[in-house]
């Protein structure tokens, strides 16, 4: 059994066939370039945050280091703090106790050196001597402590020598003889001693 075929439906055909192959290109073509048009503001957007993240960052490292140095700051701030209300405390009977160096003196010169003392008047010795040493404790409970000087190495920061011997004896400045005593206030200087200071032979 023969079938023919009729020409008017080939064409039909083709013409289907290419109206639908011609109708697929420009489609695939429009999705490719809205592809394209999606992805490129994904990339700028990625590319500014990554941008925004590195300023970020090096800000944070900013403020940290800054902050660090107020922490710093205020830790030196509080020591100085401190330390002046310390050194205030201790120094601040400095010029009352200046005032007593005089009545020290006094004592110095009141007490006779000789113990050969007797009666009453050994008596009187042994009491002045006594409340010399109680003044002299009260005193140092408030820093006051007289500068050691004699057998001790010159030392000009202490002593102020105002006379100097030549002596074959020593090999260094020592003090000899102590005339006034010195007195320092917690390690700071009130008065010098003044002093004579055995020196090594042809040093002068």
């Amino acid at each position: 059994m023969n079938y023919e075929v009729d020409p008017a439906a080939e064409n039909n055909s083709g013409s289907n066939q290419s109206s639908v192959a011609g109708a697929n290109g420009p489609v695939n073509e429009s999705a490719s370039d809205n592809n394209e048009a999606v992805a490129s503001p994904y990339q700028a957007t990625g590319e500014e945050s990554g941008k925004e993240i590195e300023q970020l960052s090096q800000e944070l490292a900013e403020m940290k280091d800054r902050l660090l140095r107020n922490v710093a700051e205020m830790d030196n701030m509080r020591k100085r703090l401190e330390r002046e209300k310390s050194d205030f405390i201790k120094f601040s009977t400095e010029s009352i106790l200046k005032e007593m160096i005089p009545v020290l003196d006094s004592f110095d010169k009141a007490l006779p050196t000789s113990s050969s003392l007797s009666g009453e008047v050994a008596k009187f010795q042994e009491g002045m001597t006594m409340v010399y040493k109680l003044f002299l404790a009260a005193l140092a409970k408030h820093g006051l402590e007289p500068v050691e000087a004699v057998g001790k190495l010159f030392d000009p920061n202490f002593h102020q020598a105002i006379q100097r011997i030549e002596s074959g004896d020593v090999t260094e400045e020592i003090v000899a003889t102590e005339f006034m005593k010195g007195y320092a206030l917690h390690g700071r200087l009130l008065r010098p001693a003044m002093v004579s200071v055995k020196v090594p032979g042809g040093s002068n």
